[in-house]
């Protein structure tokens, strides 16, 4: 069974500040949410992104409060961390230089050259640690409960049948109907 507590502030920017990839939760024009993974740099009370001229710049100029997300497992559990607030493009040059966000190599290789900034209005995050809760004194020892895989594992891998081809009819178990029917020929 796993605990959850709150992170305090501290220790969110901390695990903010040693990420850098995240995602971006806006609202888009038509006013449905979209989310986008993204190279970032925390700084001073904000969270500062590079972005080619897409769909998130075009969704914060029309609808500018926005979510940003990180999370991550290290020795102590899983953690989530969330910051809201608003993202506006920022032009000044001292302040994008003092974030560190040129020194950022995005996996893409599209031309960003617009920088986001997501001021942070709250930021929120909890801790899950993996560990069994001890057990209550005078408990019997003999009793023990189902075990289950770790929850960190990948899933096993759900099996998938070939494309449907135009023209081909296919059977209940998704194999071609026509196969081996003589009088397909």
């Amino acid at each position: 069974m796993s605990r959850a507590r709150d992170l305090t502030t501290a220790e969110c920017w901390s695990l903010l500040e040693g990420e850098k990839i995240g995602r971006l939760a806006v609202t888009r024009t038509d006013g449905t949410p979209d989310i986008f993974p993204v190279n970032f740099v925390a700084h001073e009370g904000a969270v500062y992104i590079r972005s080619a001229p897409d769909a998130k710049v075009v969704s914060l100029d029309a609808r500018p409060a926005a979510a940003f997300e990180i999370d991550g497992h290290d020795d102590d559990g899983a953690w989530s961390v969330v910051v809201r607030g608003t993202a506006v493009r920022t032009v000044d040059d001292v302040e994008i230089d003092a974030s560190g966000i040129r020194r950022i190599v995005t996996a893409s290789p599209r031309y960003k050259p617009h920088v986001l900034k997501l001021a942070a209005r709250t930021v929120t995050g909890r801790r899950f640690t993996d560990r069994a809760p001890e057990p209550p004194a005078g408990d019997e020892p003999g009793i023990s409960f189902p075990s289950s895989r770790p929850r960190f594992h990948r899933p096993e891998p759900i099996p998938s049948h070939r494309p449907w081809s135009e023209g081909v009819s296919l059977g209940p178990r998704g194999e071609s109907a026509d196969a081996g029917d003589a009088s397909s020929a």
